[in-house]
């Protein structure tokens, strides 16, 4: 096989920080029927503090055939104290939110954990409702999935007679916004998209899209323009690259070096300060062959610093950017301090 680089050996000796934006854990244990502690085997629990994976952000996705009329607010209830519960019987996992580790858990849970909302048509514009679930650790908020709902429209949808936002979904976003939440862009239309950004330059907050790549270099309507990965960018929010192989190359057909072609393209158009890692892992993507799963995110830290990118450049794209959006807004608001704390 040959010696690696010597970047490639320091990268291996002492591992990246990682932080994953987006894991369908939840959703493959709670209705694929796959222990909590290792899914499909793309994220294992065991297998994640020797990998230098110190946070993940689990999304509470409860799929329109969970009932008969769709997903309620009972089904996202369900889902949040089932994945409590599995977090607490699962080693390294520490309780969600940034408090809660910061506390003490450190040393013997050491993996930071958020819950998101990927879909919340189920959300209502109650300053109470939506202070309550970030209180519990919903870290951000994907309004829609794969079909439009009473929120907004989705990429996965024609734009039909819905572009865009709704007005509850106007309403929704202002209130999230409003308390510190992020708004999460993955999976939103252009239109939505779009306005999401233009009322965060004007309430100067923060948008992120936990996993979403350039449409420049993948022509899917999953992934983000030039223009909207600016706008996040200005928003002091971050891209969390995908490792699903459609959404990386324009053939459906990806490796690292489209992974890595990603990463260089977002620090290109927005800032190296913006770009971090959305793998997907256990939502059924096609990840590419080198990073099959999360025993191989280091392949990735050593093909970006054999690429070009610094050691404190791929520090900040592994973990650093996404713990500043994740945990930096509760220590000091953008404007005043746009980086915050880590």
């Amino acid at each position: 096989m040959g010696t690696l680089p010597l970047r490639g050996v320091e990268a291996a000796e002492r591992p990246f920080a990682v932080v994953d934006l987006h894991v369908d854990l939840v959703y493959r244990h709670l209705y694929k029927g796959q222990p909590f502690a290792s899914g499909l085997g793309e994220f294992r629990a065991a297998a994640l503090e020797g990998v230098g994976v110190v946070g993940v952000v689990l999304p509470l996705f409860v799929p329109e055939w969970a009932s008969p009329i769709g997903a309620r607010r009972q089904d996202y209830e369900g889902a949040y104290a089932a994945a409590y519960e599995r977090i607490l019987e699962t080693p390294p996992y520490a309780l969600p939110g940034c408090g809660v580790h910061q506390a003490g858990a450190a040393r013997s849970r050491p993996v930071q954990t958020w819950f998101a909302f990927e879909g919340a048509a189920h959300l209502e514009p109650k300053t109470e409702e939506l202070a309550s679930w970030i209180l519990r650790g919903v870290r951000s908020f994907g309004l829609v999935h794969t079909k439009h709902n009473a929120l907004g429209s989705s990429s996965g949808s024609s734009p039909g007679s819905r572009p865009g936002l709704t007005p509850k979904g106007r309403e929704v976003v202002e209130k999230i916004q409003g308390l510190g939440g992020l708004v999460d862009v993955s999976h939103a239309s252009d239109a939505a998209t779009d306005e999401i950004l233009d009322r965060a330059a004007e309430s100067r907050s923060i948008v992120i899209a936990t996993h979403s790549n350039a449409r420049a270099l993948a022509a899917h309507p999953r992934n983000l323009t030039d223009a909207q990965i600016r706008a996040i960018g200005r928003s002091g929010g971050v891209i969390g690259v995908n490792f699903h192989q459609p959404f990386l190359s324009g053939s459906g057909r990806a490796s690292l070096k489209d992974v890595v072609a990603q990463v260089l393209h977002i620090r290109r158009v927005a800032g190296v300060e913006h770009v971090a890692i959305g793998s997907d892992f256990e939502g059924g993507i096609r990840p590419v062959p080198e990073l099959a799963d999360a025993s191989r995110y280091q392949a990735l830290a050593a093909a970006l610093l054999e690429a070009g990118l610094t050691r404190r450049e791929v520090s900040l794209v592994m973990g650093e950017n996404a713990l500043r959006v994740l945990c930096g807004p509760f220590f000091s608001r953008r404007g005043d301090d746009r980086n915050g704390p880590p």
